[in-house]
């Protein structure tokens, strides 16, 4: 298995440098990705809504990229807001205010205890298999006793892998996916991208193995704002039978 890394051996970030957002065929238009947003944003700040609990009010987003979904899943909470990304060259402040650092999940440069939450949306399958016990063990540490992670995970078994815009890609072994890849409309990179096929029970287990208990998961859709235009007809067919989510959400919390 081959993943790119920086030059002090961490992994590389998923920042691509091709746009794909073109409005063709399986590939999102600009209005499509921020009804994407939009629906992404308000889902996870509902979840946070719903299962914090008030200690420090402070709260963290790893993979915050810009900082764009950062500052939405926080609206009105009240809550002081940091974020890591690796593809971050220089700490900023984001438009709302948020302090972004350059980092990794594995390596979080904050105090035990410090986070009522911390959101992690589309991220974990971007974490090498090697990476994936520490990154929880990390954030656990990081947050206070009753403190959430929440955030979300595609389904690598959606008919329509979510990366790659390519049909079942996720169901495939990992060396075949990249001979597969080479056929993606997207533009981006395999090795870039390092995206792992892997499940929600995976991810259930190993943050069980950490220490936290699992207070909600659901399954989750886009609706068809979200999605090509291309393909309105197949998301109706789809949500009309209700099987084989897009993505899973979820909400784990450190005990008390």
């Amino acid at each position: 298995m081959t993943i790119e890394h920086t030059a002090n051996g961490n992994p590389r970030g998923t920042r691509q440098e091709i746009d794909a957002l073109r409005g063709t065929g399986l590939l999102q238009s600009r209005d499509e990705w921020a009804a994407r947003n939009d629906e992404l944003s308000a889902s996870l700040n509902q979840l946070i809504r719903r299962y914090r609990l008030a200690r420090t009010d402070n709260a963290l987003d790893v993979g915050c990229m810009s900082g764009e979904l950062t500052d939405r899943y926080g609206e009105g909470l009240n809550l002081s807001w940091s974020g890591i990304d690796p593809d971050i060259p220089e700490s900023k402040i984001s438009r709302n205010g948020a302090r972004l650092y350059p980092g990794f999940g594995h390596q979080l440069a904050f105090p035990n205890d410090h986070f009522d939450c911390v959101t992690f949306a589309n991220v974990y399958e971007h974490v090498p298999p090697a990476l994936r016990a520490a990154t929880l063990a990390e954030i656990y540490r990081c947050l206070t006793p009753g403190g959430i992670l929440v955030g979300q995970l595609p389904n690598p078994y959606f008919p329509i892998e979510s990366h790659s815009r390519l049909p079942f890609l996720g169901v495939l072994p990992r060396p075949l996916q990249r001979v597969y890849w080479r056929l993606t409309p997207t533009g981006w990179d395999f090795e870039k991208a390092h995206f792992f096929s892997v499940s929600m029970n995976d991810l259930k287990r190993r943050a069980q193995a950490c220490g936290f208990e699992v207070i909600a998961v659901r399954n989750f859709n886009y609706s068809v704002r979200a999605i090509p235009k291309s393909v309105h007809w197949l998301a109706a067919i789809h949500s009309r039978l209700g099987i084989l989510p897009w993505a899973w959400q979820f909400a784990f919390r450190k005990p008390l």
